[in-house]
Parts: structure tokens; C-alpha cells; sequence
């Protein structure tokens, strides 16, 4: 396969979520026919929808083919640490550094992702020296004004006021307002470069705690036509993890509009969605979205909602993450469970029947609920219902919950798949993907086909999000999601309202 063919098919690949044809399409091609242009083309492509193990994997390729200019290498690393894989990206790029910290395009690269290198250990492990040298790797450019040295300086400003925060002493005095005048007054004198210079103006009205200028330019960015999952995750990071903004009043104005315009793109997840205390605020979305700010507010209200009735499967003894549940009201699915609330997950996480391969059986089990204060971890009880995992795949468990506590409802409209209506088409599956913390996933154009009590839609959901709840775009649950089909390319969730109609139609108990 040519590069210009590869290229094609690739962009196709990744535009239907067909992760896993990469790998065949990176082992037919030739790496010595790609130019540095194709390749840069490549990576760029597969950093876009963060393929990074697959970035990671064809940067080698290329590498090992003979094409050693510096940009492959440096995105191998950034593939690397894209991965959390800090300290093999980090030698990576020092010695990138010593090789090539002169060159005019590559020499600022290569410190700003030695600096965020260093920012994410800062992030990760707490340790001043992190946060120090993430500073001075960011420094030189932007005192020189060299690569792109507005973000430099914008990440300076926030290192700087987390050390204040964090009291941590600097080997010199750092003022974040200051830097971020600093910026501004470039912006003014050499306009605007893209859209991450409306990120960064942004950053700079966080750091001068300007709350008007920051809605100004957050409605710039989030309606910028370039404003991807890819960007708007990111941002996201940054006011969440350097700024700490979620607990603080600029933060409840403008994580909220940030998060549900992500939540909007194709391809987005969003991993620890808000956890706001009491009603949103409708100031960051009366500045972007103007009239219609009521209903995009009262959309991600309930959408956080939602998220208290998912839990993390975990094995109660090790502790060992292996799945996700979510809560019903009994009587919605069986009147003999009326007054009662339990718990769905798949039959292949928990169940007592060998043949379903299940890690945990019902006593062995515990439900984290990691949005509820405390984050309560509470052991289930009997297996009221249970399906193979070669059918409904389905366990239903009781579980002592508080009378009060939020339940999902399920809903037996299923959207119908209509080409010329791809917004009502959306899917959103929210679980805890490998066991980590709750993420909220949307693929747009997504939902596939149905066959009996399947629902099918392209969904690159990993391990952990087994069990699951699937929604519509009204944020309706209407299935369970239990596995990938890679011959079809589609992930596979059961039908909520077929699960309640196989639980009547025979009789209940403890499998």
C-alpha cells in the first residue's frame, strides 16, 4: 500500500472507529515510500483521535526504516507520555534536547513537552522538584519569545501559581497575573494564531481571577470552528488538574459550559465529570450560548445526575477493579422487586455459573459509587436474576441502598437510525473504563443497527466500561453494554427493556 492510499484509509479508519483495522494498515505499507510530510500527516491523524499506542508503535516504524528527523522522535516520546509513561518519554526527550536544542523549530518542541512532562509528575507524585524543573523547561522560550511561546508562558503562570498554592519556594519570584499581562499584551500587538491562543487567553483571565474577560474568551474558543475533543480535553485537564479550579466560584463558571461543549464532540470523553454542589451556575452558559443556555444547562444537570448511579466493580478482598453497575429501581423491571433497589451488570463480571468465566461471584463483590460523598463502597447481596453471558448477559443483585439514592430508569423508546438525523443518533456509554474513574464517552453518528436485544454503535469502549449504562442523546438508558464485535467493527449492548421482558417471562431467583 502507498503512503497516499495509506493516508486515505487511515483518515477513514479513524473517522469510523475502526481502531482496530490500524494495525493491518500500518503492516502493509512500505515506510521508506512516506515523506517527512506523510509522516507527519500520519501521526498527526492518530494523535487527533488519541491513538497514542498506535502513534507510538508506526513513529518506530518509520524510526527503524531509516527516517531520523527529529519530529518523528519527538512525537514517538510525546506518544509515550500521551501514555503516562513519564519517565521512558522524559529520557527520550533530554537526549532529543542535546541533540537537537538548537534547531529553531524543533529545540522549543522538545522543552515544552520536556516541561509537561515534568508537569504531569508533578501532577501525579507531589514531588517541588517536578513542578521546578517543569518551570525551567518552559522558561528559555518563552523569555526568548521562540516556538510557541504564549503557551510557554501560560503554563509558566500556572506552575507558578500552583507552587504559591502548594508552597513550594521558586529559585526566583514568579508572578502569574504579571505573565499573563504579559500575554495579553502579545495577543494585542501580534493578533490571534489559532485557536489555542484563545485557550491561553483564557488561562490568562484565570490567572488575573478576571471572571468577564474569561467568559469572553471562553465563547470564542468553544465557538472556534477548530474547537475538538481533542483540545477542549485538554483545557479541560488543565483548569482541573494545575488551576484547581473545580471547587472555586470561576470554576463553577466555566468548567460547566467547557465540559458540556466537549461532551458535544465526536469522539469525546470526559473523564471525572463535575460534582457540583447545589444548582449550576447559568452565567459561564448565558456567555457562550446566549438564550439557549437553559436547556444545554438542564442537560448536563442531568447528566450528572446520572452519574450517581454508577458504580466501580471491584473484588471486596484485593480490591482489584473488574467492571461497572448501575442502579434501577426493582419495580421498574419486576413488580415482585417493588420498594427494593438493585443492581445491573454483566453476567460475565459477576455470576455464580462457572461457564460464565465471571472474576467475581456475588460474595465477592462490592459496588463503589465514587460521585456519592465518601465515595461508599457497599457489598451486594443475593443474584436475584441472572443471563448467560452468551445470552442477556445480564446479573441483577440487591444492594442496601438509601431510599433517596438516584436511579437510572429504563427506557424502552429506542432511537431509530436515520441518516439525516445524526445528532438524536448519539450514544453515550459511562462506566469506568480499565477500572479507572468515572468517564463520560459520546461517539457521534454511532448508533449502527439492532438485532433482536442488541443495540449496536461505534464505540472504542475498553475493559471496565463492561456493565455500563448506554443513553441516548436525552439521556434515556436504554441498554446494558457487554462487549465488542470485531468482526462487525461495533460494540454490543443488551436492550434494557428486553432484559425486564425475559425477567417476567420467567420465574425469579437466585441463579
Amino acid at each position: 500500500m502507498d503512503a497516499a492510499e495509506f493516508l486515505t484509509e487511515l483518515a477513514l479508519a479513524l473517522r469510523e472507529y475502526r481502531y482496530l483495522d490500524i494495525r493491518d494498515l500500518t503492516d502493509r505499507i512500505d515506510p521508506s515510500g512516506f515523506t517527512l510530510s506523510q509522516i507527519k500527516k500520519t501521526l498527526a491523524l492518530m494523535r487527533r483521535k488519541r491513538r497514542f499506542a498506535d502513534m507510538e508503535r508506526v513513529a518506530s516504524i518509520f524510526i527503524a526504516s531509516g527516517h531520523s528527523h527529529p519530529v518523528i522522535r519527538r512525537q514517538w516520546a510525546q506518544a509515550l507520555l500521551d501514555q503516562n509513561r513519564i519517565t521512558q518519554a522524559l529520557r527520550a526527550l533530554e537526549d532529543l534536547s542535546a541533540k537537537h536544542g538548537n534547531d529553531p523549530v524543533e529545540g522549543p518542541e522538545i522543552r515544552g513537552l520536556i516541561g509537561r512532562a515534568y508537569k504531569q509528575q508533578y501532577i501525579n507524585q507531589h514531588h517541588p522538584e517536578d513542578l521546578r524543573s517543569a518551570i525551567s523547561a518552559y522558561s528559555l522560550d518563552w523569555q526568548n519569545r521562540t516556538g510557541d511561546y504564549r503557551w510557554q508562558g501560560i503554563n509558566i503562570a500556572a506552575l507558578a501559581a500552583r507552587a504559591q498554592r502548594d508552597n513550594i519556594q521558586l529559585a526566583y519570584d514568579l508572578d502569574p497575573a504579571k505573565i499573563a499581562g504579559e500575554i495579553f499584551a502579545d495577543i494585542d500587538d501580534q493578533g490571534v494564531g489559532g485557536i489555542w491562543d484563545y485557550a491561553t487567553a483564557m488561562e490568562a483571565c484565570v490567572a488575573r481571577g478576571n471572571k468577564d474577560a474569561a467568559l469572553v474568551c471562553i465563547s470564542k474558543y468553544l465557538h472556534h470552528p477548530d474547537a475538538d475533543a481533542f483540545e477542549l480535553g485538554s483545557t479541560l485537564r488543565q483548569l482541573k488538574e494545575v488551576w484547581q479550579l473545580e471547587k472555586t466560584p470561576l470554576g463553577q463558571v466555566l468548567l460547566p459550559p467547557l465540559e458540556f461543549a466537549a461532551l458535544q464532540k465526536e469522539g469525546a470523553t470526559v473523564e471525572q465529570p463535575l460534582q457540583p454542589k447545589g444548582e449550576l451556575k447559568t452565567e459561564g452558559f448565558e456567555a457562550v450560548w446566549g438564550d439557549e443556555n437553559i436547556v444545554y444547562l438542564q442537560w448536563l444537570d442531568s447528566l450528572y445526575e446520572r452519574c450517581n448511579a454508577i458504580a466501580r466493580i471491584s473484588n471486596g478482598t484485593t480490591g482489584r477493579p473488574e467492571g461497572t453497575g448501575f442502579l434501577v429501581a426493582g419495580g421498574l423491571l419486576n413488580p415482585v422487586w417493588a420498594g427494593r433497589i438493585v443492581l445491573l451488570t454483566n453476567s460475565h463480571v459477576i455470576s455464580q455459573d462457572p461457564a460464565d468465566r465471571a472474576p467475581l461471584r456475588p460474595q465477592q463483590a462490592v459496588a463503589e459509587f465514587t460521585r456519592l460523598p465518601g465515595r461508599p463502597k457497599i457489598k451486594l447481596g443475593e443474584l436475584l436474576f441472572s443471563s448467560p453471558r452468551f445470552a442477556l448477559d445480564v446479573s441483577i443483585l440487591a444492594i442496601d441502598m438509601p431510599g433517596t439514592c438516584y436511579t437510572l430508569a429504563p427506557c424502552a423508546d429506542l432511537p431509530k437510525i436515520d441518516p439525516a438525523k445524526v445528532a438524536e443518533q448519539r450514544i453515550y456509554v459511562i462506566g469506568h473504563p480499565g477500572g479507572q474513574e468515572l468517564a463520560v464517552s459520546l461517539y457521534d453518528n454511532s448508533l449502527a443497527e439492532y438485532e433482536k436485544h442488541y443495540i449496536r454503535y461505534r464505540s472504542p469502549t475498553i475493559g471496565g466500561n463492561s456493565g455500563s449504562p448506554v443513553f441516548t442523546r436525552q439521556l434515556d438508558s436504554i441498554a446494558l453494554h457487554h462487549r465488542a464485535i470485531e468482526e462487525k467493527k461495533l460494540n454490543e449492548g443488551i436492550v434494557l427493556n428486553e432484559i425486564r421482558i425475559a425477567i417476567l417471562s420467567q420465574p425469579v431467583s437466585a441463579v
